[in-house]
């Protein structure tokens, strides 16, 4: 990753927690904590809707 990529990490980091990421050297694990922490978003598209309620009634 590039430093950018990590700074802007960090930055979203503070962001959603409120203080600088613990995880600084493997901004790896910060953007998979970070992707695992975020709320679920719908899909986009005319049929999305359609198909996000299709997957939830399957789970």
């Amino acid at each position: 990753m590039t430093d950018r990529t990590c700074e802007e990490l960090a930055e979203l980091w503070r962001t959603v927690f409120g203080e600088p990421p613990p995880i600084t050297s493997e901004p790896g694990l910060v953007a998979e904590v970070l992707v695992r922490c975020l709320p679920l978003a719908e899909p986009y598209g005319p049929q999305a809707v359609l198909m996000a309620k299709l997957e939830r009634q399957a789970s």
